[in-house]
């Protein structure tokens, strides 16, 4: 999924997190009690939810005195 989008695996998370990338619609989880399981991403769902946001991908909220 990074390779085919061309983003890191913190980008991801970052999206997950904003609830732009939702489970159950753009990916779901693989395995049953897993702390952490693979996630099967849906490729053509996540590239259309981006293009309707076009390129702003939500970033963390900067701490004050930091750039």
């Amino acid at each position: 999924m990074q390779a085919a989008l061309r983003v890191t695996k913190n980008t991801l998370t970052r999206l997950r997190a904003a609830d732009v990338l939702r489970a159950g619609v753009h990916f779901t989880a693989a395995g049953v009690g897993l702390r952490r399981p693979n996630l099967r991403w849906d490729l053509e769902r996540v590239e259309e939810t981006l293009a309707k946001r076009g390129k702003g991908i939500p970033r963390p909220k900067a701490e004050p005195g930091r750039a």
